[in-house]
């Protein structure tokens, strides 16, 4: 090899080795230049994100003036220590007061001519319910026409006689006689009348006697048809006073469930879930033959068309170990948000009143559905929307979509 060649062959190395460098830089560099514009693009994107969170978290707190709540009808209270009294319910029945309650019999044997009420018919006292033929009361009618017939010739030979003696003609003995006779027959007539009056007839009725309602009240039953004969001792109707109905149930064995005499109770008809008022009249002097426990008797307050006698119902009854205070909040502030549940809990700054939707674990519920039991996530005196929370939750759920788009 000339030294011609050898210097060129050095050359191409020596140019090889200076493009291999300026290649290798050039990597170098620019593999350091795009981390770097990724960590910034990164660091943009979570800068964003979290402006966004905080954006988000604004919009959950809502702001208003004393004069908006009071114009949304949105009512602010504070979380109180109270009683959440929870009621048992037990299974009682409605039975009629037989202190108030009529059975309508005939008093004799007789025909149903005709009736003039239905079962279940509201009636008068004095209203009339039937109308019997009653051979007995015939007989009783003509024997008094046969005793005024008496009478009416009994004063006519008194009047005679005493004419007689007082003008000396007639003897003192046939005048006391005459005066015997009428005084007699008088009180054969008093005695028959009583008797037609006591029947509840008249002498003029031929026969006629009409039943009638001893009081204001309900026919709860009916055992009369038109054309049957009766007897004297058959019962035709039962009349209640609907308004004067019982309450009975097994007072429970629970050793926490007390009742007392005058103690006011509630009971729910099975049918409606209404409530009704009752108060305690009686217990049972004696336990129960069979199961042990005492019977109890209370009188209903609030009487209802739906009240009938034999209706199955439930009575509520408080035991002691509900009455322990917790702390409570109005059973209207609940609400459901992403599923939990909230209640608006109000912080005022200024003229400004923020509220903020904070999560809380409940317990129980009051039976008359008003109040609910805290067990964290608000503390006491606090406040918290008590009405109009639902408004509130619109607010929230609509300012959020705005937001997603």
């Amino acid at each position: 090899m000339s030294v011609y060649q050898a210097k060129k062959q050095w050359v191409w190395i020596i140019a090889i080795i200076i493009v291999s460098t300026v290649l290798s830089a050039v990597l170098l560099f620019s593999g350091k230049e795009k981390p770097s514009k990724e960590a910034d693009a990164h660091a943009d994107e979570e800068h964003g994100h979290s402006e966004t969170e905080e954006a988000h978290a604004e919009d959950e707190s809502l702001n208003f003036t004393s004069k908006q709540l009071v114009e949304f009808g949105v009512k602010l209270a504070q979380v109180e220590l109270g009683e959440v009294e929870r009621k048992q319910q037990y299974p009682a029945r409605l039975v009629v007061n037989t202190d108030q309650q009529a059975h309508v019999e005939a008093s004799f044997a007789g025909r149903v001519e005709s009736v003039a009420v239905i079962l279940g018919q509201d009636v008068k006292k004095g209203q009339a319910l039937a109308t019997l033929f009653i051979p007995d009361l015939v007989d009783q009618q003509a024997n008094l026409s046969i005793a005024q017939e008496a009478l009416t010739l009994a004063s006519q030979d008194y009047q005679r006689e005493k004419q007689l003696f007082n003008q000396g003609i007639s003897a003192r003995q046939d005048y006391q006689r005459a005066y015997n006779a009428y005084r007699q027959a008088e009180i054969q007539v008093q005695a028959a009348r009583s008797r037609l009056s006591a029947l509840g007839a008249s002498s003029g009725s031929q026969g006629r006697y009409v039943i009638k309602a001893p009081f204001n009240g309900v026919i709860t039953k009916k055992d009369i048809v038109v054309g049957e004969n009766i007897s004297a001792d058959k019962q035709l109707f039962v009349i209640d006073q609907l308004d004067q109905l019982w309450v009975e149930f097994i007072l429970p064995s629970a050793a926490n469930i007390h009742v007392q005499p005058n103690q006011e109770i509630e009971f729910k008809s099975l049918q409606t879930n209404h409530l009704f008022k009752a108060r305690v009249q009686a217990l049972t002097t004696e336990a129960d033959s069979q199961t042990g426990r005492l019977q109890v008797r209370a009188k209903v307050l609030t009487p209802a068309q739906e009240l009938r006698p034999n209706l199955m119902v439930n009575v509520l009854l408080t035991g002691e170990a509900t009455l322990q205070p917790v702390l409570r909040v109005a059973k209207a502030a609940i609400q459901q948000i992403d599923g939990q549940q909230v209640v608006f809990v109000a912080k005022t700054e200024k003229d400004q009143i923020h509220l903020t939707a904070s999560p809380v674990q409940l317990g129980n519920y009051s039976s008359d559905a008003q109040w609910v039991e805290i067990k964290s996530g608000l503390t006491e005196k606090q406040q918290y929307v008590s009405q109009g929370s639902f408004l509130l939750k619109s607010e929230m759920e609509k300012g959020e979509a705005e937001h997603a788009h």
